[in-house]
């Protein structure tokens, strides 16, 4: 997980990271209700093609079926349609046995067209446009101990920080998200904000430090909301989302835009920017986003937020609040050709239209709403060159089984 992925992955995590770090503006307000955030179209609107292997797919599908399985009886809910999880998980089952077949691709998308329906996303500025940016799984040098190098820590969940499931207290908050805080004085205030636990050691001596890594990078894992952090010795730590402290998550690129501007913002080029900067002006940039996130250790990578593993350019992050966990959905977007490093910094790279299939199994604390979503692109350098500049008014459709 996007901790846009995040998470989850998030990603957060976040994810989704996702990397809406890179974005200056994440789209309008949500102006639809989840009933009202799908509507049928015809086959013939869709344009039904997959610029990946297929066995990926077949990858992703297979690894949420148990937990599919396991809450059978919870409903996925289309807008006005709803079907179980063990309903719509027995019509991905056959389209696993379709894909595992020795049909051919075309055959394969037939199948597809034959046996789903196609919703289109309310979107953004216009029926199935989305905002579609892109998170990965970092890959950081760290150590088990603080260095002046490796200075910043990643905290493990605060056994103090409380989750408020608003919802429980009264109908009227059945759409609202979750309330993060902490007790104090008898009363419920909010967790500690980026400044207060990086600048004012608010965690300090509470043993929650999993390791330490260059403040950078710390703050780069929190938008991804995942990674892997390498030590000297060679071993490496696999991180993940846990919590978050429930703070506004703010874009820290809006307030680089002058710097920045007349070029597009990418993360590369932020990452540019902050190494040019003194510890000082640093710290008081990344304060400005007050959202942070808690990770664990694990010993899977980039686990989502439906707790299955993310596949490289079929995981997508979706607000939970309008679209299903481990529904299929079909995007059609603009994928960036990265050949040169100084595309990949520059945000000019040349494009291609492509259309793949994709599962939404990821959150994220930037993804909210109809307009944004972020797709996984993969793990370490090279998918991030790639995620750090995907940015690109796309199309998606979710798929529905045929009664």
């Amino acid at each position: 997980m996007t901790y846009y992925a995040a998470h989850p992955i998030k990603k957060i995590a976040h994810l989704l990271l996702i990397t809406a770090v890179v974005s200056s503006g994440c789209g309008r307000p949500t102006t639809v209700s989840p009933e009202r955030a799908f509507r049928p179209i015809e086959v013939e609107e869709v344009e039904i093609s997959d610029d990946l292997n297929l066995e990926g797919l077949e990858s992703a599908i297979t690894q949420q079926r148990e937990i599919l399985q396991k809450s059978g009886d919870t409903p996925m809910r289309f807008g006005a349609e709803s079907f179980s999880r063990r309903e719509y998980s027995a019509a991905l089952d056959d389209l696993v046995l379709t894909l595992k077949s020795s049909q051919t691709i075309a055959a394969k998308l037939d199948y597809i067209r034959n046996n789903f329906r196609f919703l289109e996303w309310y979107g953004g500025n216009d029926w199935g446009e989305i905002l579609l940016t892109s998170y990965f799984e970092p890959i950081i040098p760290g150590s088990l101990k603080a260095t002046d190098r490796f200075s910043q820590p990643l905290y493990g969940k605060p056994e103090d920080l409380v989750v408020i499931e608003l919802k429980r207290f009264s109908e009227r908050f059945k759409d609202e998200g979750n309330l993060r805080g902490r007790a104090h004085q008898g009363k419920v205030t909010p967790y500690f904000s980026r400044q207060e636990i990086d600048s004012g050691h608010a965690l300090k001596g509470r043993k929650l430090e999993l390791c330490w890594v260059d403040p950078t990078d710390a703050f780069f894992l929190h938008i991804q909301g995942s990674g892997t952090v390498q030590l000297s010795d060679g071993e490496e730590l696999y991180i993940t989302y846990a919590e978050k402290n429930g703070q506004r998550y703010e874009p820290i690129g809006k307030y680089l835009k002058e710097r920045l501007a007349p070029l597009p913002v990418t993360m590369q080029r932020i990452e540019k920017i902050v190494q040019t900067m003194s510890p000082r002006e640093r710290d008081e940039l990344f304060a400005k986003n007050p959202s942070y996130v808690f990770f664990t250790k694990s010993e899977r990578r980039a686990i989502t937020s439906l707790g299955v593993p993310a596949t490289p350019g079929r995981t997508i992050a979706v607000d939970s609040k309008f679209a299903p966990k481990g529904s299929l959905a079909l995007i059609t977007f603009h994928k960036p050709e990265v050949d040169q490093p100084e595309s990949a910094v520059s945000g000019t790279s040349p494009t291609t239209r492509v259309s793949r299939f994709v599962v939404d199994q990821d959150s994220g604390g930037a993804i909210t709403g109809t307009d944004h979503v972020d797709l996984f692109w993969g793990r370490g350098e090279e998918a991030k060159k790639v995620a750090g500049i995907l940015q690109d008014r796309a199309r998606i459709v979710f798929l529905v089984p045929r009664r």
